[in-house]
């Protein structure tokens, strides 16, 4: 199957239509969210050299003085990373309380052991078993969602139009009354805080120095299996100047979970 990363304008204009969906705040009685895992990643052993952590499922690779761990959140770990699940940029919560991620989300650590300086930039890749990659989504590209938001305070969805005419989740914070819709600017602006603190940035690492953030992917496919994440853009930097460039890889298994 031909690869593709999926970095063009209709993904764009999609999830801004999520976005905007997890903003939605609707007057009346709440029903309380209810994340569950139905799928989740596990680390496949045995190769890179990686070393696996059997109580978080993140997997450290190490090469030439720089570790590099990733771990990717399930459903419920992507909902506690907010204790409003309103302000949550990175799942939507439908009419029931029924929660549904919005990405694929991986914490990703980089760690200079020893060497005399470390550039990390934030680039990644995800591959499935399919061979399709998806570039991990930007805070430029985050950004421009956000200030891209400019619709009324009072929506309807009736009669209110998504980009492309289409929505892939109907989801929203799970307030209602007479079908009128609000949109929470303040929980948007909220949400744009917690994807600046939340989502990796690449910068200089000196000797022990640690990087700790969000790699953001669209979403995989649940019946995607064997994943891939790449981590190519790690250069160390040597006290004469000269850089050698390290590609981190890691293997995972999407698997469903057991009700």
């Amino acid at each position: 199957m031909m690869s593709q990363i999926f970095t063009d304008t209709q993904t764009k204009y999609l999830c801004f239509g999520m976005l905007i969906l997890v903003g939605l705040l609707l007057a009346g009685c709440a029903v309380k969210p209810q994340p569950s895992v139905e799928v989740y990643m596990e680390p496949i052993e045995g190769r890179f050299n990686a070393h696996v952590d059997t109580e978080t499922g993140a997997m450290t690779v190490e090469q030439k003085g720089v570790a590099v761990t990733i771990e990717p959140l399930d459903e419920v770990e992507i909902f506690a990373l907010t204790d409003d699940p309103r302000i949550n940029p990175y799942l939507s919560v439908e009419r029931g309380g029924a929660v549904e991620p919005i990405y694929t989300v991986v914490e990703i650590t980089v760690h200079n052991l020893d060497n005399p300086r470390v550039l990390a930039d934030e680039t990644a890749v995800l591959m499935d078993g399919s061979g399709v990659q998806y570039a991990n989504l930007s805070a430029d590209y985050f950004e421009g969602l956000y200030d891209n938001v400019d619709f009324p305070q009072r929506l309807d969805l009736a009669t209110t139009t998504y980009p492309y005419d289409y929505s892939p989740y109907r989801g929203y914070y799970p307030y209602s009354r007479a079908y009128q819709t609000y949109l929470d600017v303040e929980a948007l602006e909220e949400g744009r805080i917690v994807i600046e603190d939340s989502i990796f940035e690449g910068g200089k690492l000196f000797p022990g120095a640690k990087r700790r953030g969000l790699l953001i992917f669209d979403r995989l496919n649940v019946d995607a299996t064997d994943v891939r994440i790449i981590v190519p853009e790690i250069r160390r930097v040597h006290s004469n100047g000269k850089q050698d460039k390290l590609e981190f890889k890691f293997d995972f298994r999407q698997v469903g979970a057991v009700k």
